[in-house]
């Protein structure tokens, strides 16, 4: 099969287009023909050689967890799946080796949920890791609630892109962090005020509007600075859900009872089948894509690394 793969860590350069054995479906697994596959942040960190104390790799590694395509193998003990099938799914591992950057790839029948007919392969691709991350955050570990606040960093990315209107799906005030050019974007997500990080210190702009805090920071920025000042953004009692740092130590996340995680997406076909719901009905909105073919991927990793990306960044894999 075709395949994106690298035998190394390092730059995107490291990702080479070659081709690779089909990969067998485990018991609880099925095979799916991969129509298309999203590039999301956690690709090119794992390319990198970051998280190897938590994720191990075979080599050589195909990346990708994001996924749609059609089943054309089940593997033993499932039952709720057949060939023929058109589906989507987070094909998440803690050893990575068969990833989506293929023309087949292996995914837990848990992962999986149907892709609608009305869905492109490219747009179902785009969901399942920003959907099930920001769910989780927000709704599960953030438990926000009609009438909080919620600072969403970076909206116009992947995440933000899904979190802004689940934010709002859930009755909460939105401030989100992007670029002057990306405000329409934003705003028409739900955003309530958008803050131009370029030309505005939005802890201070957080602050003229919530002098006491927000009930909810969604962190998705890396370094130790914006980790401290998420805790400091804080309400007392509230939460910050961080994506890319641990919490910091810091002895005000115990005196002041905030609730402060290193979050990790998890795979949940039957929790992705009801947010597929919601998009369906346009409670929640398809991010933007930029469609990519396969042979350009190291340029897609360029482009992720840029940290300008506005939505999803997908791989087209095949025709189905």
């Amino acid at each position: 099969m075709k395949a994106v793969y690298y035998h190394e860590h390092g730059a995107p350069e490291v990702l080479q287009l070659g081709e690779l054995p089909v990969p067998e479906p485990a018991a609880g697994q099925v095979l799916v023909q991969v129509g298309a596959a999203a590039v999301n942040p956690i690709d090119r960190r794992l390319r990198s050689g970051e998280l190897q104390e938590y994720i191990s790799r075979t080599f050589p590694v195909v990346p990708g967890w994001d996924m749609a395509g059609r089943i054309v193998k089940v593997g033993e003990g499932v039952s709720d799946w057949q060939v023929g099938d058109d589906v989507m799914g987070l094909a998440f591992t803690w050893a990575i080796q068969h990833g989506s950057y293929a023309e087949y790839a292996p995914i837990d029948a848990t992962a999986i949920t149907r892709k609608p007919p009305e869905f492109s392969f490219e747009q179902a691709a785009s969901l399942p890791l920003v959907s099930l991350t920001a769910w989780q955050a927000l709704a599960e570990f953030g438990n926000l609630q009609a009438g909080q606040s919620v600072l969403i960093q970076a909206g116009a990315g992947g995440v933000g892109s899904i979190a802004i209107p689940i934010a709002k799906h859930l009755g909460a005030r939105v401030y989100t962090t992007a670029s002057k050019a990306n405000f329409d974007y934003v705003l028409g997500l739900g955003a309530d005020v958008a803050i131009d990080y370029t030309a505005e210190d939005y802890r201070s702009v957080i602050r003229q509007h919530e002098p006491d805090g927000v009930d909810l920071v969604l962190e998705a920025l890396l370094g130790d600075e914006i980790a401290l000042d998420a805790i400091r953004l804080a309400k007392t009692g509230g939460a910050v859900a961080y994506m890319n740092n641990e919490p910091p130590e810091m002895a005000e996340i115990a005196e002041r009872n905030i609730k402060a995680e290193f979050l990790h997406h998890r795979p949940d076909g039957a929790m992705l089948a009801d947010l597929v719901a919601l998009f369906q009905q346009g409670v929640l909105q398809i991010p933007e894509i930029d469609v990519m073919p396969l042979a350009e991927a190291v340029a897609a990793h360029h482009r992720s690394e840029s940290g300008r990306t506005r939505g999803k960044v997908v791989l087209h894999i095949q025709d189905l």
